[in-house]
């Protein structure tokens, strides 16, 4: 995964956003990479939307198709103030194909230029993954993570590196939604 912790802080400090979100989003990265968590979009989008919203801000949970190039495939992704926030861009299913940098604000972080990457394209459908994933609640979805016995809420946890009160955060998102892009 290539990302550019400076240019990182740099995007979000330039956009007006408080440092601890780019300690979040770097965070966030450092925990992709060092899981090396291919394909993992839904569940990293899940933790930005939380971990965003802890700390004030108005992120929008979304899924839909992508496409870049002649590439198109199901996807999930963090909107702020409709700007696309994309750290799992780095880490396809595609044998962990990067499709491009983790996407900062609409930024590449590692080019520091405007994503060309389509969100919410019109596409072929959801795929069997997604479709589940979209029967799900939200809580019925953090609550699972294989690798960590409190689910993704442990996950976060581990991101901030601090304890949290998961039963507080189950109902405070029990009724989130993610916001279907592109149909």
């Amino acid at each position: 995964m290539e990302y550019d912790k400076q240019k990182i802080k740099e995007i979000v400090l330039s956009y007006g956003y408080k440092k601890e979100m780019t300690d979040i989003i770097i965070k966030l990265c450092e925990y992709l990479d060092k899981k090396q968590w291919w394909g993992a979009c839904h569940a990293c989008s899940s933790l930005l939307y939380v971990l965003l919203s802890e700390i004030g801000y108005n992120p929008i949970l979304c899924v839909g198709e992508v496409q870049t190039n002649n590439y198109l495939f199901d996807h999930s992704w963090i909107e702020l103030d409709n700007k696309i926030i994309d750290l799992a861009i780095s880490l396809t299913l595609n044998n962990g194909m990067s499709i491009s940098s983790p996407i900062i604000l609409d930024i590449n972080s590692k080019t520091g230029k405007k994503t060309l990457i389509n969100y919410g394209v019109k596409g072929q459908g959801f795929d069997e993954e997604t479709k589940t994933l979209l029967s799900l609640s939200f809580n019925d979805y953090m609550n699972y993570y294989p690798e960590n016995k409190k689910g993704l809420w442990g996950v976060i946890e581990e991101i901030i590196e601090k304890k949290i009160d998961i039963e507080k955060l189950k109902e405070k998102y029990k009724n989130t939604k993610r916001s279907i892009r592109g149909k």
